[in-house]
């Protein structure tokens, strides 16, 4: 089972201890602020006494800063714990098949299967096989087919399909109107890791699909 993280959980901790470091944090100035402002009164001319209007402002925005930096430490600490449940919790996806969005493939001795969404009905519905030097090697007559997905199987015995790269390009035709369709492929997922410079959960998959974001799954079998 892989399932890693790409987050380097010790930048988080090192910018803590920097944030926190003595003498950095707003509780350190804040402190030192008070002890400068004790012996500023303590030392003041009785006949001409300070204004403690402005130390209680001051110390009043000292106080919010503390706070905000506090707000952030705790912040910090959450994404990464949530980080590492989402790590826990997406270790079930490992092994599992994933329907995703894909054109391109590696093609071994097994069927692999995929399907054509159809934003609209067409009268005829095609998938071509194209190998890696651009030329149709099969045809997937798939036929009148109504809106939604539309399931095919490519299955290199069947076909005599040697292994290797391919590509695959859906044509739709409506009267003289022709188009192409969005494809998907299903693989297995090999690895999930995480990005944490964005947050996202990736998930690396078989059958030369690569690696993309788990929100782009159409579905896990």
């Amino acid at each position: 089972m892989n399932v890693t993280s790409a987050s380097n959980n010790s930048n988080v901790a090192n910018s803590a201890d920097v944030m926190n470091s003595p003498g950095n944090d707003a509780a350190a100035i804040k402190n030192e602020f008070m002890t400068l402002m004790i012996a500023q009164i303590k030392n003041q001319d009785p006949t001409n006494p300070i204004d403690g209007t402005e130390y209680v402002t001051q110390l009043a925005q000292f106080s919010q800063v503390e706070s905000l930096e506090q707000m952030r430490s705790n912040q910090a600490s959450q994404m990464v714990q949530m980080e590492n449940l989402g790590i826990v919790q997406s270790a079930h996806l490992v092994g599992k098949n994933a329907m995703v969005p894909a054109s391109e493939f590696n093609l071994g001795n097994q069927p692999l299967d995929g399907k054509v969404f159809l934003a609209n009905a067409a009268e005829d519905l095609s998938v071509d096989l194209v190998d890696e030097f651009g030329e149709v090697v099969h045809t997937i007559a798939l036929g009148s087919q109504e809106a939604g997905d539309i399931a095919f199987t490519i299955d290199p015995e069947a076909l005599g399909l040697p292994a290797g790269d391919y590509s695959i390009v859906a044509n739709t035709t409506n009267g003289e109107e022709t188009a192409t369709a969005d494809t998907f492929l299903k693989a297995e997922i090999e690895k999930i890791h995480f990005v944490s410079a964005s947050g996202m959960m990736m998930a690396e998959l078989g059958n030369g699909l690569g690696t993309l974001s788990v929100l782009e799954i159409s579905e896990v079998s």
